[in-house]
């Protein structure tokens, strides 16, 4: 099965109005059936600040996940 990476994953994840913070992105991820290894990437201050802040923005501010045609 061909899966997006979990850190992909994280940043989409973080873009949605469903995630307020790295926590609510970390539980998604569990939710969605990544691994406690996978999501380890996110212990680090500098990706938990970074996905912070994308989670905090105005959903109106980000560019589209997807080119929709």
């Amino acid at each position: 099965m061909n899966r997006t990476h979990v850190v992909e994953r994280a940043y989409q994840l973080a873009r949605t109005n469903d995630c307020l913070n790295t926590g609510d992105v970390v539980k998604a991820l569990s939710g969605e059936g990544y691994s406690g290894a996978e999501i380890s990437h996110f212990q680090g201050s500098s990706i938990r600040a970074d996905l912070n802040r994308i989670c905090k923005m105005p959903k109106s501010d980000l560019e589209p996940t997807s080119n929709a045609a």
